[in-house]
């Protein structure tokens, strides 16, 4: 038998093939091809999480409209904006929504693109100062406007109630679409006073139990008129 002849194994390749790593100007070229594209996909994965949020939100504010709705066909009024000593309308509201009357906001009341919450950290909303801001005797029978009035929007959370873009204490925060939280007329939150405000677009519920964007906020949304 004969015997094999042994041959080591780096001998088995051919030594004139060439060196198949990459060079450093291949690998700062794939380097720079991976940052552009991830400076392309990053805005769109921001964009997608915001139009999510945003979504989310919507649904918070069809939650409340519906529970407004159903306030209003108990007690043939809309809760109460803001009356001390009496209560405020999230309390009134929460009943309708499965929890206890003595918590106080959170869940469906907190925007899911508040960061803190809202100012208080449990409030990302606030009702029409028009309806029953010091008073508790407005309901739907007073309405002429349903379509084209609002009940609830996005705010900062530091007021109950909400005021229109020309109001001295506007409050209608367009933290949606590109905008951030310091995007309100009226800045109270000292930590962001210093911040550029982005303005982009609030979400707001209509007393027609609708839901939508809107870009500015003018005194016409508050009034029960129709106007």
């Amino acid at each position: 038998m004969e015997a094999q002849t042994h041959i080591p194994i780096h001998s088995r390749f051919r030594r004139d093939l060439p060196c198949l790593a990459f060079t450093l100007i291949e690998l700062l070229v794939v380097v720079a091809i991976i940052a552009i594209l991830a400076g392309l996909l990053l805005p769109t994965l921001s964009q997608a999480k915001d139009k999510g949020r945003s979504a989310a939100c919507m649904s918070n504010l069809r939650q409340l409209m519906l529970a407004n709705t159903m306030y209003d066909e108990d007690h043939k009024v809309y809760p109460i904006g803001w009356l001390p000593p009496q209560s405020i309308w999230y309390k009134q509201l929460q009943p309708y929504l499965g929890r206890s009357t003595n918590i106080a906001g959170q869940g469906v009341f907190i925007c899911p693109s508040s960061p803190k919450g809202g100012f208080w950290g449990f409030l990302a909303y606030a009702q029409n100062k028009e309806i029953n801001l010091g008073r508790n005797d407005i309901g739907s029978r007073h309405v002429e406007d349903f379509t084209g009035t609002l009940m609830f929007a996005d705010t900062d959370g530091w007021d109950a109630c909400l005021y229109p873009d020309t109001d001295g204490t506007a409050n209608v925060l367009y933290r949606h679409s590109g905008g951030n939280e310091a995007s309100t007329r009226t800045q109270r939150d000292d930590k962001l006073r210093s911040r550029p405000r982005k303005y982009g677009r609030a979400n707001a519920g209509f007393l027609d139990s609708h839901v939508e964007s809107i870009k500015t906020a003018s005194n016409r949304l508050f009034t029960l008129k129709l106007d």
